[in-house]
């Protein structure tokens, strides 16, 4: 399948690699079919876009909160999982939406928010943690004090976007599935 963007250019997309995302992204419902894209020139950057296949002038970076955040872990419920159809916690990969302000060492992480995948059916969902110390922004370069992460929210009111950048070799994120 081929799909074109003026912002992305032609993008040659294997139906396997489709990401589908029920409920689609909070504030962007209509648009479930993602594939994540590495970046051209630096693939091994730990970011990757996010882009919509039902609206290809839609991308999103984003990342593998592992990478910044070695501590980050959450439960998943039984009923998330079971929707995305995770038998395992290796079945599970977890992506966190980033934004980007105009002081790219700023750029921040929504914890609070991610995006939790089967590897095997392709098939996912955001979810929303309640009850944790996760907000939607947290800084990814900066990490000095608990505090910064409470505070963010009122430092950047950017959207989503840069340019494309790709993700290497990744860590991924503990997620505690309940059986």
């Amino acid at each position: 399948m081929k799909i074109e963007s003026k912002r992305f250019g032609m993008l040659e997309v294997m139906e396997d690699c489709i990401l589908l995302l029920n409920g689609g992204l909070l504030g962007f419902s209509h648009m479930t079919r993602f594939v994540l894209v590495d970046d051209q020139e630096d693939p091994n950057l730990p970011l990757k876009w996010l882009i919509s296949v039902d609206d290809p002038e839609y991308g999103f970076l984003v990342t593998d909160p592992g990478i910044f955040f070695k501590d980050y872990v959450f439960d998943l419920s039984e009923d998330d999982r079971r929707e995305i159809g995770a038998s395992t916690e290796d079945d599970i990969t977890v992506i966190s939406m980033l934004t980007i302000p105009a002081d790219p060492r700023r750029i921040t992480a929504n914890l609070r928010g991610p995006l939790v995948f089967n590897n095997r059916t392709m098939t996912g969902k955001q979810i929303i943690l309640e009850n944790t110390g996760y907000a939607t922004k947290h800084y990814i370069f900066i990490q000095t004090a608990d505090t910064e992460a409470a505070t963010v929210a009122k430092a950047s009111a950017a959207v989503p976007a840069a340019k494309i950048v790709g993700a290497g070799d990744t860590t991924n994120t503990d997620v505690k599935t309940h059986a």
